[in-house]
């Protein structure tokens, strides 16, 4: 009896001891669940990010967290990629520009003011996405590729090469199923579409069936991270995955000699998260934002742990600790220098973000203990473990070339904080790069957006914070105006109104027909096309509708001269059957239409965890064996202004 004691005491002690090894899961804020990240995950060409707490255009960067309000654009013949999770990734043509409206756990929403963009659902997801163009709003139901153009006067056109879609407008909604194509235009309250036959395939396509394959590939590394953590297709060649006893699974990464995890980049500002670590490394997302680094020199050095496996992680700023050390001017932080260090398992961490330090100022929470940094932390006790610069490059934003790494005899007396950092951001903190000359995007394309789910105003903590005297005046003087009531993508932006554009559109004639309108006159036009065979520019060619029929309003009952080029279901052929119909023709449901602006008021409409949504009043019959749908939701509003 007593060896079984202490037999079961010993395995209870092993147990201890790799539990204690394994990272600690972070509690998860409700709040920053609202508050989702997304990345630039490529880029090819000159692309720029609007931040929304700040009113200028910056470069991009490969890895730069991307957040509610923020907008990306793309000059002529460039292009990127955003990824939100490992499933729901947005391509961006040239000459486009996107505003996100959402980015919350699961729920990703989105303006298209011009270009051309992909929504490529590439695994399964619950996530709600909803893409809203001037006219139409875009939700994909499943696995599929959607791609979204809307040219300079405002019409949308949608095709899908794989999948389904559901379409919204005030009047009602179609499904679009692959194969088709659907073009929309007129104004956001009273839209005129057509289906035709899919557009053919052009370099635009195939680059992204190109992007699909090497995701793909990569694929298999997901079955070594725990749920939520992506990004890990980046690091497919870029290291090795090997077996580490009570670890599993960890990834060293391929670098040279005395390099750290922590040592190239940048430490950015982002609102809500505050300081925020933007590596250098092509496969610096995951490995920066999820799990901890320590270092074996049995199995080649420094290793990065995703974190136990079958817990779901969430994205973090960072995961090191920030102390201070030496004299000199340390912008109210005590210190002359900043550094910082990467958390090994099972090591402390204190967060720096989130309810209690959010608006907070940058002196009245701060907490910062004497410590000894060598001794106090595994991987500072590695060579070059351990990086920091000054405190006014620290807040002036200069990283390149004047990151240093510390010695122990440095780092026996530092001051550790414990939460909050005490230095706040300046201008040059908002940028991903030291990279000058951002592309600035065109005036013009589209201010006012039809949007299905609404969305509340995202509230923004001031920059002007840690932006004091005269330099919060001119951010403030410069900003773009951000008044209530809707949502418009790029600065110093005009359109024409909505009755205008419909009168150059030629809505009222030239073959298009109102939503709601009688379905059964023949209808001929000839018209641009959005987006055009190249992303970057806007080509024109004739309506594919046969005959020059084929234009309809939504929830019109179909009819005469209607019969449209692709034949699927969703197209103005014959309408979804239903069960409730027994196989015969039915209209669209329709509900009143529904037009309001975008409220102002703070918090987000969304609940945290996206659950699935109740199906509007309207929704067009799902097309049978369609698979599993989106989460379903929200009341169709149109948007118009600046937020």
């Amino acid at each position: 009896m007593q060896r079984n004691r202490i037999q079961l005491v010993a395995l209870a002690g092993a147990i201890i001891m790799v539990a204690g090894l394994a990272t600690p899961v972070r509690a998860q804020n409700p709040d920053d669940m609202q508050r989702g990240v997304a990345r630039i995950s490529v880029m090819d060409g000159q692309v720029s990010v609007r931040r929304g707490d700040a009113g200028e255009w910056v470069a991009g960067v490969i890895n730069a967290p991307l957040m509610a309000d923020d907008s990306i654009a793309t000059a002529p013949n460039s292009r990127a990629e955003v990824q939100f999770d490992s499933a729901d990734i947005l391509r961006i043509g040239g000459n486009a520009q996107v505003h996100l409206t959402a980015l919350e756990n699961n729920r990703y929403q989105m303006e298209l003011a011009r270009g051309s963009v992909t929504f490529r659902v590439l695994r399964a997801s619950n996530a709600n996405v909803e893409v809203d163009t001037p006219s139409i709003s875009v939700r994909p139901a499943k696995i599929g590729a959607y791609r979204i153009a809307v040219n300079d006067s405002g019409e949308t056109e949608l095709t899908v090469r794989a999948g389904d879609v559901e379409v919204f407008t005030p009047k009602g909604s179609q499904w679009i199923s692959a194969g088709q194509t659907m073009r929309a235009r007129g104004s956001s309250a009273d839209p005129e579409f057509q289906v035709v036959a899919a557009i053919p395939a052009d370099e635009w396509d195939r680059w992204s069936d190109s992007r699909d394959q090497t995701l793909m590939q990569a694929s298999a590394a997901y079955k070594n991270v725990p749920p939520g953590e992506y990004g890990v297709e980046d690091m497919q060649n870029q290291g090795v995955w090997t077996e580490v006893p009570n670890y599993g699974n960890v990834w060293r990464p391929t670098v040279p000699a005395g390099w750290a995890p922590y040592s190239c980049g940048r430490w950015v500002w982002e609102d809500w998260y505050g300081w925020t670590w933007v590596g250098c490394e092509s496969w610096g997302w995951a490995p920066y934002h999820y799990g901890r680094w320590f270092n074996d020199p049995a199995y080649g050095g420094w290793l990065w742990y995703p974190g136990a496996l079958g817990v779901r992680h969430y994205w973090s700023p960072a995961l090191v600790s920030f102390f201070g050390w030496g004299g000199g001017i340390g912008f109210g932080f005590g210190f002359g220098n900043v550094g910082w260090v990467a958390l090994a398992p099972y090591e402390m961490f204190n967060p720096w973000w989130g309810r209690g330090f959010y608006g907070a100022g940058f002196a009245g929470r701060v907490n910062i203990s004497n410590i000894n940094v060598y001794n106090s932390f595994r991987n500072a006790r590695v060579l070059n473990g351990v990086s920091g610069v000054t405190a006014a490059n620290f807040r002036g934003g200069q990283f390149g070339g004047n990151i240093m790494h510390a010695s122990g005899e440095q780092l026996r007396s530092a001051g550790q904080v414990r939460g909050q950092m005490p230095i706040g951001p300046s201008g040059a903190n908002l940028r991903y790069s030291e990279r000058a000359g951002a592309f600035t995007p065109r005036a013009g394309g589209a201010t006012s957006f039809f949007t299905h789910q609404q969305t509340s105003a995202v509230q923004h903590m001031a920059v002007t914070q840690g932006l004091r005297g005269a330099e919060q005046s001119g951010r403030e003087a410069g900003a773009p105006n951000r008044a209530a009531g809707g949502s418009q993508v790029g600065a110093s932006r005009s359109g024409a109104p909505a009755a205008a554009r419909s009168e150059q559109n030629g809505a009222s004639g030239g073959g298009w027909s109102r939503f709601g309108e009688p379905a059964g006159a023949a209808h001929t036009e000839s018209g641009s096309r959005p987006g055009g065979q190249n992303p970057a520019q806007q080509n024109t060619r004739p309506s594919q509708a046969p005959n020059g029929n084929g234009w309809r309003g939504f929830g019109e009952p179909s009819g005469g001269g209607h019969a449209a080029a692709g034949g699927g279901q969703g197209s103005n052929t014959a309408p979804r059957s239903s069960p409730s119909t027994n196989g015969r023709p039915e209209s669209m449901r329709i509900a009143p239409q529904v037009m309001h602006e975008r409220q102002s008021a703070p918090g987000n409409s969304a609940p945290a965890n996206s659950a699935p949504r109740s199906a509007p009043s309207y929704s067009a019959p799902r097309p049978s064996g369609s698979g599993s749908s989106r989460p379903s939701g929200g009341t169709g509003h149109s948007s118009g202004g600046r937020r």
